[in-house]
């Protein structure tokens, strides 16, 4: 009987893969509004500490009350 040498097919070989852009940044205009506001908070300077999530919460609401007046 001839020996076949079969080879075992992994699945994940035969799904194509998805295109990946060449680079990553924004593609649209919402896409760098988002960038620019996370870049705008990355580069704010130091956090604030907070010692529990309501307090967190609190500050949080009165900033965003604050912005829409």
């Amino acid at each position: 009987m001839p020996n076949l040498k079969r080879k075992a097919l992994d699945p994940a070989e035969l799904i194509p893969l998805p295109e990946v852009p060449a680079s990553n940044d924004p593609r649209d205009e919402e896409e760098q509004h988002i960038h620019d506001l996370v870049m705008e908070g990355l580069n704010s300077g130091t956090g604030q500490q907070y010692s529990n999530a309501a307090e967190f919460a609190a500050e949080f609401r009165a900033q965003l009350l604050r912005r829409h007046r």
